[in-house]
């Protein structure tokens, strides 16, 4: 899945590389996917896209919003490959949606698991969507106090461990962490010291320093890399961020301790973590 180190990426390259740019064409690739959901018909993207120009592009914790005046295009919880392609280039041999410029460069995005490429019009976003709720890592709403706020909050700090609480998006809490995924997640709460089952309750207030701290870092570093090194940039070059804790560091030892690393279950989900570190 797109998080908030590659959305920041790609937003980057797109704004380097599509400002100026006027849609010749939208379609389908030669794939469907049932949970690559779009908020219009088909036809209508069809209709409206054609001669727009692109006029920026941004991101928004794991979102990425290609600019184009009056209207917007909105990459939101999507996980995948979204590519451009040079004038002339062969496109991939399977894509889901294909925008093509009139320089005859292109846009394709594939998606893996699910994910919505949304058309707004200007009534419908400001800078970001109207849709889009809670405070991303790096912003300057994200101070340690605010996130202290959260943290207290969290409608199931009783009941989910701290990993909840990260991962969750506003579909499930009124105001979550923008731009945090699993894969992260799982570095942070290394870089925290903090086990995934830590009732928010139970943290004390240096721990809650040391997580918020791990949060900032940790999204810096990963951004600065170009993203992580299983997920790709807009020109299909793999991130330089290589996580600490994933399936293929499971029962290597610890870079701290020494410790193997171990994998768990927890919350539908892989875990991975130092048993001797995370407490």
């Amino acid at each position: 899945m797109i998080e908030m180190p590659e959305a920041t990426t790609i937003a980057k390259q797109m704004n380097a590389e599509l400002v100026g740019k006027t849609i010749a064409s939208f379609g389908r690739g030669n794939k469907t996917h049932k949970f690559l959901w779009l908020n219009r018909p088909d036809e209508e993207y069809a209709a409206i896209l054609p001669g727009l120009r692109v006029t920026s592009a941004s991101s928004f914790g794991r979102s990425i919003y290609l600019n184009l005046g009056d209207h917007m295009l909105w990459w939101s919880d999507a996980g995948g490959k979204l590519l451009y392609h040079a004038p002339g280039d062969k496109l991939p041999k399977n894509y889901h949606l294909g925008w093509e410029f009139t320089d005859g460069s292109a846009l394709t995005f594939a998606l893996q698991m699910w994910g919505g490429v949304k058309l707004l019009d200007k009534s419908e976003f400001g800078e970001i969507p109207n849709e889009e709720i809670g405070t991303p890592p790096l912003s300057p709403e994200f101070t340690l106090e605010r996130f202290d706020e959260m943290l207290d909050a969290y409608p199931e700090k009783t009941s989910k461990g701290i990993k909840g609480f990260l991962v969750a998006t506003g579909y499930a809490i009124p105001d979550p962490i923008h731009g945090l995924g699993n894969a992260i997640v799982q570095d942070i709460l290394f870089n925290a010291k903090l086990s995934p089952k830590r009732k928010t309750p139970d943290i004390a207030p240096e721990e809650r320093q040391r997580l918020y701290d791990a949060i900032q870092s940790t999204i810096a570093e990963a951004i600065e890399l170009g993203g992580r090194y299983d997920e790709v940039d807009l020109y299909g070059q793999k991130g330089r961020y290589v996580r600490l804790m994933d399936s293929k560091t499971n029962g290597t030892p610890c870079p701290n301790c020494g410790t193997d690393i171990q994998k768990i279950s927890y919350l539908g989900g892989a875990c991975y973590l130092c048993p001797q570190c995370q407490n």
